[in-house]
């Protein structure tokens, strides 16, 4: 089982089609599909070194560390089974990046696949840019620190629909503020998710099986090509903003659009989500979300991701979700649109 060859990107999913938020009526979609096991882990050798560094250093900062890794009492069961299907898994599909030492002296408890991780099991990640090697027993009392640490995704565990433990760097900001909240309060203030999707959630959450994974794909507009998820990313979101303040924003990013072009002023941001349920703790969830994250001066050498990026967007004008991803400035939303039209043909 080697790993597949081509490297994903924010482009992979809307090229196939794949990607679309809402319907035709302006609904939102679940947009769920099945996952098969070469899908579900998403390393880049040639871009790994740039997420795996953020994370060594903010997990090594007391400052920064409770901001993006958090776990509950009780959890840590559920966590070492999500280590040891990453120990599994890995080597398996990324032979020449991943190579693990298996110490038979004793397991990880709670853990689905016995004796064969001991404490002195050891992990070796290679890629470019990067090198580093790990102990189990390093971890025991917080096993997720590492599984983070060995893949280019956020993970989130969820325990009877609350989240119970995650490193979340990438994909979303105030981990630390979600941390502890169940489904539908971390989904409260988005536009649309309790009229169209808490209910296809909630079935999905009660009816998932270990065998049945799943995986999803959304996208969204960036204004800042850092990786580390922060205001910077979508400013018309920061918390307490004005309207006086959103339209101003607004000002100064047409301004930056027609002084730069779209293409140097923002980034296409597309979030690769997976969902399974843990077979020794059933009662979990695990969530990983790779974060892509794509100039759109890359879109011109992409015409059916683009084909399918104006669909997604000729669905969501005027609808309420539109605010949310920061197009319902019709300025905004009109050079967005010409843009990719224009790489579309």
């Amino acid at each position: 089982m080697a790993a597949k060859s081509g490297a994903s990107s924010a482009f992979t999913w809307l090229r196939q089609g794949l990607t679309e938020t809402v319907t035709p009526k302006g609904r939102l979609r679940p947009n769920l599909f099945a996952l098969k096991a070469d899908q579900w882990i998403h390393f880049d050798p040639s871009e790994a070194s740039r997420h795996l560094r953020v994370k060594r250093e903010i997990f090594a900062s007391e400052a920064s560390r409770p901001k993006y890794l958090l776990q509950k009492d009780g959890s840590q069961k559920a966590q070492r089974e999500v280590l040891e299907m990453l120990l599994d898994h890995l080597p398996a599909y990324y032979p020449e990046n991943f190579q693990v030492r298996a110490s038979p002296s004793g397991g990880l408890e709670g853990g689905a696949r016995g004796a064969r991780f001991g404490p002195d099991t050891r992990v070796k990640v290679e890629a470019e840019n990067w090198r580093a090697e790990y102990v189990l027993g390093d971890y025991e009392e917080f096993p997720l620190e590492l599984a983070s640490n060995l893949v280019m995704e956020d993970l989130v565990l969820m325990q009877d629909s609350t989240l119970v433990a995650g490193s979340v760097l990438f994909s979303f900001s105030r981990f630390q503020e979600r941390f502890g909240l169940d489904m539908e309060q971390i989904h409260h203030k988005v536009p649309q998710y309790a009229q169209d999707l808490q209910k296809p959630v909630s079935r999905v959450f009660a009816t998932l099986t270990e065998d049945r994974p799943m995986w999803r794909s959304n996208w969204n507009i960036s204004w800042t090509d850092d990786i580390l998820a922060g205001y910077g990313r979508y400013p018309h979101r920061n918390p307490g903003i004005s309207v006086e303040d959103r339209n101003k924003l607004f000002s100064e990013l047409i301004q930056s659009i027609d002084e730069k072009g779209l293409s140097k002023s923002a980034w296409l941001k597309v979030e690769y989500q997976t969902l399974r349920r843990l077979t020794a703790n059933p009662d979990c969830l695990l969530f990983t979300v790779r974060t892509f994250l794509n100039s759109f001066q890359e879109l011109a050498q992409e015409p059916l991701a683009a084909k399918a990026l104006l669909r997604n967007l000729d669905r969501l004008e005027r609808t309420e979700f539109s605010k949310y991803i920061g197009i319902d400035d019709a300025e905004v939303f009109s050079r967005l649109r010409d843009f990719v039209q224009e790489c579309s043909a």
